[in-house]
Parts: C-alpha cells; structure tokens; sequence
C-alpha cells in the first residue's frame, strides 16, 4: 500500500470479484470532470485501460456501457467544481441523473474522496468494497494515495470502526443543493446501515479493522481535529498546509517531524511556521520525469494527504482528503480520513523510516525557499474570482427549455446574478463548443437542437484587472421544461438507422465484446427487411430467448432503450415494427415468468 512505485488503475476498485456483480456504487468528490464520468463505465465493463479517446472512439460501445450501468452510479460532487469537458458531447445527458451537486454545511468545501461499491454473488448476498482516496474524479496525473478493503455485513451488530462511513453516507441526500429521489434516498440509507455493520479489514501488516473518520458534518468543532493526541515521531504529507494544522500536528511530538508539501505551498506560509519541522522536503524534479521503460507518463505533482505518527512499538497511518489546513481541520470542509495501525518492525505496515527508505525518499528533496510565483495583485485576482465561483455556484439560476420550430429548441439561464467589478462571466451549455460563450446576463438565450439541451451549464471567469488564471466550471442547473424523450432524441442521433440498431443489440445481448466482432455498417438501412437479411437477423430470436433464459436481467436495458425508441416517429423507423413485434413476444413471456 505504501510503496511510492505501486500502481492501481482506479477502474479496478469498482471490477466486481470473481462471480459476482456490480449491484450500485457510490462516489463523492470534491471535482468532477464528466468525461472521466463517461469513460469510467466503460473501462469497467470492458476492462479496457485505454485512453479516454479511444474509449470514446465509438459511440455506440460507449453508451451500451452507459445503458448497462443505468442507475448504478450516483456521484456526488462539491457544487461549484465540475470541470468544463473538452469535447462537445449529447452524451452528457446521460449522465445528469447519476451527478448531484452537494454543498458542505458549514460553508467550505464538499472534499471526500470516498468510494462505495456494492456487490452481489449468485446467491445475492451482498459484499461491500470501499476505496478512500486522495484523488478526484478526474484524469489528474498527480502523485496520489488510495486505500481500498473488502468485507460484508454481519449480523445486526453495528461496527464502531465503520459508524463514520455510515454517517458520511447517510449525509448526502442532506447535503444535496438540488435535493434526491426517495429511492435514492432509501438506497443510500440501506447501503449505510450495511456499512455500519462491516468490519472492513486492513490490508496485510496492519491490526484490526480500518477506522473511518468524518469530518465537517456534524457541529462545527470548537477545537481542530487532533490525529492522536501522543506521538514519538511525525510525516505530514500533503499538497496545501498553513500554520493552524501544522501546529495542531507538532503538538503531538516533542521532535523529530518530516513535512512534505509543494513548493509553492511552503513558501506562503508566514515566518516561523516551519521552525518546529526538523525536516521539510518537496518532490524531485526526477519524480515528474517520463519513466525509462515505457510505460508511460509517470505521476507529476503532489496530491497524496497522509500523516504517519509513530507511538511505541506501533505506527499509525491517516490517509484520505484532508489536506493540512484549518478549513479541512477545523471541519469548514467535509472530509474523510481513514486510520490503520500496526508493528514499526513489519514490512507491510511500515515506520517512517522503512516508508521513506523503501523508495518515497528517493523522489523527494529538501525543500529550499523560493520567491512567490504570485505577487500580490495576482494573489487578490485569484482570491476574488474563488469568492465569485462560491457565490455563482450558490446564485439561483436555471435552465429554461421551450420547444420551437422543428428540431429547434430554445435553451435559456435565467437568474439572478451580479459579479463584482473586475470580474467578467461568460456562459454556454456545455454541449456546444466553447465558441458559444456569451456574457452572462439574464436571460442568456441559445438555439439547439433537442439532442443538445442539458442541465450542465459552462461558465468562465476572468478577471480584468489583473492577469492570472481564469476559473473554469460546469454548474448542473434545476431545470423547467426539459422535454421527457430527450434521452430518445440522443439515442436516436447516435442509433440512427436499423443496422446501427442491430449492433447495438446485439452487444447488449451478448456484452461488451461482442461488439468487437459486428461489422460497423454504413448507416443506410431504410426499416425494411434489412434486419432479418443483415447481420444474422434470422437468429435474433433464439439469442432474446437464450438471453432471458439465462440472464433476465440482460433485457431490461432493451426493454428501456427499445420503449425509447419507439417512443417516436423517428424511432419508430429504427426498430421496424417486424422486429418490435418478435421483441413484444419475448417481452411477454419474460414478463409471466417474473410473475409467475
């Protein structure tokens, strides 16, 4: 777990264990960039490690993933930092019910990391997988630090070390700006009270269970969070730190304290602040190097949060997404940090001093003071558009959609916001390309077709007194007259012919790979015979009837995207009525046989 050279592709946390199922899984996170949100099904279905371009290279075997994983994955994200996505993508909207914004209660920000998956074997019995990280949902190539661990419920007694987790869960239909569904609402609750009665064990060379720790949800604390109140050494590592937590960790030792940050970090803090820190360390320039044998980009900057405290014969580990500062200890965020203890003397657990020897050592250097890449006018720049983005985030705004003449769709933000002088606003729907920008005033108005509206909303900050960079969001807006076939509609513009159909059907009948092995067609069926002449058509009923045979629950997603479909006259073309009436037959006795 603690070794600096070790990789995990974030995808394998959430591949379900042998014979099981990804029945939901649950991710916060502080930020949020919606095409790592679009590729992350796909990874896990396909178990491809590819580039997000080729990921999303074919549409089709993108949103057969996006169709599989339906409503399994619910994201809950900081409200004001859901990056702006580099491509103009209808397929956004497939996503809008699966995002929701949270607010942190007592005004910081909403920055756990915390990964909640839930899996079934044959029989149904549940296993519950949590990963803690340090690292967003984004494709950020930061050095980072994750800890994940297994377990199931058992029985009705509740686990100590687990309550936090339960809590953090629990939460988050509350801490939600724009508010869940009951079902929703119910599952979380369930997936808390299982989580409350798991012991989830740490990993090899550690004691006992993990222990989780919230922070920020409940009463603000009158005193900042202390790791452990004794200690005999310290490493703090963390990207952010100021002098509030810096002092509340060497409170803990006498001496003997090793501080890794950024350099931009260490040199804003004031005089003084790191005199008690016998040794201060940044990462080496080599650590952002490209590796020698190929493997691609490695890890550039520091983005790990942990605090190691040795006490006795023992060490204790805290990671998570609590960086050292007072907004994260202090509770003005939400966090969650996660504690394992065990022997100095074994390998896995790992005293400061193995830990640093065994490789973390090697890609730091010691920090030497360097003047401000900010200066003050900048700094104020900075300062001014983070209140704006806080305040923007919170402003009551929404979308607007009114149908107009033919495909074309009136889309609008309308509300109420002003932002201070010196800062500029500009606005688009994230499915058009960035030249759509206009400033933003009430009402911002923009012509698009059905398949381009959407509740996620593009805003850029400038400030035009001093340079520096601008600040770039994505808010997901409440929205009014957004039509109920939208969905169709973006089906339709990416299954836009029967050929395409049949591919896309036969891929969610025989998974993922089985797209791999269907030509790619020319997209020029007209709905005639093509389907029973193409593709083996003539066998489309012996696989619905093998499918439901086996794995019932493989046609729900036809049934869905079959009703949406014909849903409308264009749909209608698409899914020919020969083929809707074989479908209608199985549909059929598939729906006796889950009654029966």
């Amino acid at each position: 777990m603690l070794a600096p050279d070790a990789r995990t592709v974030a995808v394998d946390l959430l591949r379900p264990p042998p014979e099981h199922t990804l029945d939901r899984v649950v991710l916060t996170t502080y930020s949020l960039d919606l095409e790592t949100l679009l590729a992350l099904p796909f990874a896990v279905l396909t178990h491809s490690d590819g580039g997000l371009e080729e990921m999303l290279a074919d549409p089709l075997t993108l949103l057969t993933a996006l169709r599989q994983s339906g409503e399994k994955v619910q994201v809950f994200v900081d409200e004001g930092a859901i990056a702006i996505p580099a491509g103009a993508r209808p397929l956004y909207a497939m996503l809008e019910a699966s995002v929701h914004p949270v607010r942190a209660p007592h005004g910081g920000a909403f920055h756990p990391k915390v990964w909640v998956a839930r899996f079934l074997d044959p029989a149904g019995a549940p296993v519950l997988r949590v990963a803690v990280l340090s690292r967003n949902l984004t494709f950020d190539r930061c050095w980072d630090i994750a800890l994940a661990t297994d377990g199931a419920p058992r029985g009705k007694q509740r686990s100590a070390a687990s309550r936090g987790l339960g809590e953090l869960l629990r939460s988050l239909p509350r801490v939600s700006t724009q508010g869940v569904s009951e079902q929703l609402t119910a599952d979380l609750l369930a997936l808390a009270d299982e989580a409350e009665r798991t012991n989830f064990a740490s990993p090899a060379g550690f004691d006992g269970a993990v222990h989780f720790h919230p922070l920020g949800l409940g009463p603000r604390r009158r005193k900042p969070w202390q790791p452990r109140d004794d200690g005999g050494r310290l490493l703090a590592i963390a990207p952010f730190a100021n002098k509030t937590a810096l002092d509340v960790l060497t409170a803990i030792t006498a001496a003997d304290r090793t501080l890794v940050s950024r350099q931009e970090t260490l040199d804003d803090l004031p005089n003084g602040a790191l005199d008690a820190w016998q040794s201060v360390l940044v990462l080496a320039d080599a650590a952002a190097e490209e590796p020698e044998d190929g493997t691609g980009p490695r890890p550039s900057g520091l983005h790990a949060k942990a605090i190691a405290i040795e006490h006795g014969w023992d060490v204790t580990w805290f990671v998570g997404s609590a960086n050292l500062t007072a907004a994260a200890f202090t509770g003005t965020n939400v966090e969650m940090m996660v504690s394992l203890t065990g022997k100095k003397s074994r390998r896995e657990a790992g005293g400061i001093d193995r830990f640093m020897e065994d490789g973390f050592m090697a890609i730091c250097k010691p920090y030497v003071p360097s003047k401000p890449l900010l200066d003050e006018l900048a700094k104020a720049a900075h300062a001014s558009l983070e209140v704006t983005r806080k305040a923007l985030a919170a402003a009551p705004l929404r979308v607007v959609c009114a149908a107009g003449s033919q495909d074309s769709w009136t889309w609008t933000v309308v509300g109420d916001f002003v932002p201070p002088p010196g800062i500029e606003v500009e606005t688009w729907p994230i499915t058009l390309g960035e030249d759509q920008a206009r400033q933003l005033v009430s009402p911002s108005i923009w012509i698009v077709p059905l398949p381009r509206l959407t509740a996620f909303v593009a805003f850029k900050l400038s400030c035009t007194v001093a340079g520096g960079d601008d600040v770039r969001i994505t808010l997901k807006l409440p929205t009014e007259g957004m039509p109920d076939g939208r969905v169709a509609h973006v089906l339709r513009s990416l299954i836009d012919s029967p050929e395409r159909f049949l591919r896309f059907l036969r891929a969610l009948l025989g998974g993922l790979e089985g797209l791999t092995e269907l030509p790619a067609g020319d997209g020029s069926g007209t709905g005639g015979s093509w389907w029973v002449e193409g593709l083996g058509g003539e066998t489309l009923l012996e696989d619905l009837v093998r499918a439901a045979s086996r794995d019932p629950s493989r046609l729900t997603p036809i049934r869905n995207l079959i009703a949406d479909l014909r849903a409308t006259e264009e749909g209608r073309l698409i899914v020919p009525d020969a083929l809707y009436e074989i479908w209608t037959v199985v549909d059929q006795a598939l729906t006796t046989q889950e009654a029966a």
